[in-house]
């Protein structure tokens, strides 16, 4: 590596260190007050434009995303932030995804008439390996009357 290179990665590396400690002072108030942290979270998550930012800020740990998992999963409907929600939830404990994860998957799919909707849950409650919760979406996907919706269970279920 040249020298050029071995000071330019040393400068990005200073720089992304102090990013990062401006980042933790910028937290500290955000973690004291966690009600309003997490209003402020639920009211990014709707807005599209500041969706992926909010996330960011799970930089917080994991209560922001226990109180928020209902929002989180509408999110998750986005292609675009499937993968990043389910990445988000499986920094949960598993017994606490259990708990909450399976009744708010339960919960969305209530207002839910959409094969991709079931597809999406169904593979996230896979992903956090909620394998009781899959079996009982699989369960409901194969009553439905959608041939599409049905073709989830035959999918995923086991």
């Amino acid at each position: 590596m040249s020298q050029t290179n071995a000071h330019a990665d040393d400068d990005a590396f200073a720089e992304a260190l102090a990013a990062a400690d401006r980042l933790n002072r910028a937290l500290s108030p955000l973690r004291i007050d966690r009600e309003g942290t997490q209003e402020q979270l639920r009211s990014a998550l709707r807005r599209p434009e500041q969706a992926v930012r909010a996330i960011l800020l799970e930089t917080l740990g994991t209560a922001p995303t226990k109180a928020l998992v209902d929002d989180l999963l509408v999110l998750a409907l986005q292609v675009r932030h499937t993968v990043l929600i389910r990445n988000l939830l499986g920094r949960l404990p598993w017994r606490e995804a259990k708990e909450i994860v399976p009744p708010a998957v339960r919960r969305l799919l209530d207002d839910a008439d959409d094969s991709d909707d079931y597809r999406r849950m169904a593979e996230l409650l896979y992903h956090l390996g909620l394998d009781e919760a899959l079996q009982e979406l699989c369960a409901r996907a194969e009553d439905s009357i959608d041939p599409d919706v049905r073709e989830v269970a035959a999918d995923l279920g086991r």
